[in-house]
C-alpha cells in the first residue's frame, strides 16, 4: 500500500473510531473494579500501572466516563458477576468465569487474544531448604502441604484440578511471608510482581528460589457482566477493539518498557 493509501486508511480508522465512541458511549460511566493489592506492572496504585494506563486511553479515545473501585479481588469478581459493577480489569479466562462473564471471542467461540490487556505468567516459588519440586507440570514431595495462592486467581482453581490442596491469601507479599516464615513450603506468584518483592526485599533470595517452568500463561482480560455485555454489545466491543490499539500505541510501549526494561516487555 502506497503513501497515500496509508494515509487515507489512516483517516477512515480515526473516523469510525469516533463515530463508533460517540454512537455507542454510555450515558453513565462505566464501572469497573480492580485488585486492591499490587499487581506489577499492571496494577501499582490507586488509577495507577499498565492496565489503567490502557484504559485511561480508551476513555480518551471514545470519549467513554470509567468509574474505578478498589476491591479485595475476590470481591470484585463477586460485584461483577452480580452486575452491582460493570467489569474486571485483569480477569484471565476459566470457565466459571464464563458461566457469568463475557470475554472478548472470535466468531468460532474461542477468545481474542488481540483484545487482552496484558498477559502474565504464574511461576512456583519455594523455600530453598525445601524437598518440593515443580516438575513435568506435577509437584514432587509435597504430601498434604498446602500451595500458597492469592485469593480469588484462577490459577488456584488450576492447582485443585491437579489435585493439590491449596492455601490462600490476599497478596503476593503475604504470600511471600509465609514462605518466608516457613507457614508454607511452596507458593504460585505472577512473575512481575514477585521480581518486584525480591527486589525491593533482598533478603528474600536467601529464602525463595523459582522452581521449574511456569504453572500457566495467562491472557487478562477486561471481564464484563454477561447482561450488561448482552444490553450494551457495541458500547462493549468498542472498549474491546479500544484496548488492543491502546495496548499497540507508542505511548502504552514507551511506559511498559520503562517499567519492564527492554527484554522484559509483553507483546
Amino acid at each position: 500500500m502506497g503513501r497515500m493509501g496509508q494515509m487515507r486508511r489512516s483517516l477512515i480508522c480515526a473516523v469510525l473510531s469516533l463515530w463508533l465512541g460517540i454512537a455507542v458511549a454510555a450515558d453513565g460511566p462505566v464501572k469497573l473494579c480492580f485488585e486492591d493489592s499490587s499487581v506489577y506492572p499492571w496494577i501499582t496504585g490507586d488509577a495507577k500501572g499498565l492496565a489503567l494506563l490502557e484504559l485511561a486511553l480508551v476513555e480518551r479515545e471514545l470519549n467513554q466516563k470509567f468509574e474505578y473501585i478498589r476491591l479485595p479481588w475476590r470481591r470484585c469478581l463477586l460485584e461483577v458477576q452480580t452486575g452491582r459493577l460493570h467489569a474486571a480489569i485483569a480477569a484471565s479466562f476459566n470457565g466459571e468465569r464464563a458461566s457469568w462473564g463475557s470475554y472478548p471471542q472470535n466468531q468460532d467461540g474461542s477468545l481474542n487474544r488481540e483484545l487482552r490487556l496484558h498477559t502474565d505468567s504464574f511461576h512456583v516459588f519455594r523455600r530453598i531448604d525445601s524437598p518440593v519440586r515443580w516438575l513435568n507440570t506435577r509437584f514432587e514431595n509435597l504430601g498434604g502441604q498446602p500451595v500458597g495462592v492469592q485469593l480469588g486467581y484462577s490459577v488456584g482453581r488450576n492447582i485443585e484440578e491437579l489435585g493439590y490442596p491449596i492455601k490462600t491469601a490476599r497478596s503476593a507479599e503475604d504470600l511471600m511471608r509465609m514462605l518466608e516464615l516457613g507457614a508454607l513450603q511452596v507458593v504460585v506468584l505472577q512473575h512481575f510482581e514477585a521480581q518486584r518483592l525480591l527486589k525491593i526485599k533482598p533478603e528474600l533470595n536467601t529464602v525463595a528460589v523459582e522452581d521449574g517452568p511456569p504453572v500457566k500463561v495467562a491472557d487478562q482480560y477486561l471481564l464484563f457482566n454477561s447482561q450488561f455485555y448482552a444490553g450494551n454489545e457495541l458500547l462493549v466491543k468498542s472498549i474491546w477493539s479500544a484496548i488492543e490499539r491502546a495496548r499497540k500505541s507508542k505511548r502504552y510501549q514507551d511506559e511498559e518498557a520503562l517499567m519492564l526494561g527492554t527484554d522484559s516487555r509483553v507483546k
